[in-house]
């Protein structure tokens, strides 16, 4: 939803916004969160993952196959999730100043 005018349609792909709103025009483009930016979110997400992925392997010893086809779906998921929202409160709080 757009902050200024609560208009759906906030996101063109997954992780990307959409050029700009339909409803007010607003630029979405201006701030969107780019380069180390996104590493503040994606770095800590990413080890806390990876120690995740060593505990549950360390309890429960699953099989390759599994543990091939769970973490990537897993890692995806959260990543683009945790993105989505660092996103919007990034622009949240752009949009407000």
């Amino acid at each position: 939803m757009c902050p200024c005018c609560g208009t759906k349609g906030l996101w063109a792909a997954p992780g990307q916004f959409t050029q700009s709103c339909k409803g007010c025009g607003l630029d979405f483009r201006r701030h969107e969160l780019k380069g180390r930016g996104a590493y503040m979110v994606v770095f800590p997400l990413t080890l806390v993952l990876i120690l995740a992925a060593l505990k549950l392997d360390e309890a429960v010893r699953l099989p390759a196959l599994a543990l091939v086809t769970i973490w990537p779906l897993l890692v995806a998921g959260t990543i683009v999730t945790a993105l989505r929202w660092a996103k919007a409160a990034v622009l949240v709080a752009r949009v407000r100043d």
